[in-house]
């Protein structure tokens, strides 16, 4: 299932967070309610891990995103103005907690098992597509910058 509103709703608040509109906790507090899997997890695996959630701040100066980073969202945010479905399985693995407890006591090893088996379920280059060619495809008609008709 696919949450259009859902979707745009993360789109333009990862793009309020990368531009040091809005604060983490700005950021965190206006999260978007789905059941659509892209949601979760491109918060999870895409911006969750960028800012501390310790204390609030924008994501300027010391807390500015890195260049590569930068591209990562930029990606996500084509993908959620988008249609298609979030195809990736859960990374890590449900249940969360077991996971993350067997990579501790693994020292990782569980983790780096965990990622390589996620990266075999598609081009993990171009993540969250799926394919490198509905990457390319989005990009061709970008939702921000398309001219209007």
């Amino acid at each position: 299932m696919i949450g259009r509103k859902s979707r745009d709703s993360l789109a333009e608040l990862m793009r309020h967070l990368i531009a040091g509109v809005i604060t983490n906790d700005q950021f965190e507090g206006r999260l978007p309610e789905s059941t659509d899997p892209a949601i979760f997890e491109i918060y999870w695996n895409g911006a969750w891990g960028l800012y501390d959630d310790m204390h609030e701040h924008r994501m300027t100066g010391r807390w500015y995103i890195p260049r590569g980073s930068r591209s990562d969202l930029s990606r996500a945010i084509l993908f959620l103005k988008g249609d298609l479905r979030y195809e990736w399985p859960a990374y890590p693995p449900r249940p969360r907690l077991l996971a993350m407890i067997l990579s501790l006591v693994t020292l990782g090893y569980a983790n780096r098992l965990m990622l390589q088996s996620w990266r075999r379920h598609g081009d993990f280059t171009v993540w969250p597509f799926i394919q490198r060619e509905d990457y390319e495809r989005a990009l061709a008609l970008p939702p921000y910058l398309a001219r209007a008709s």
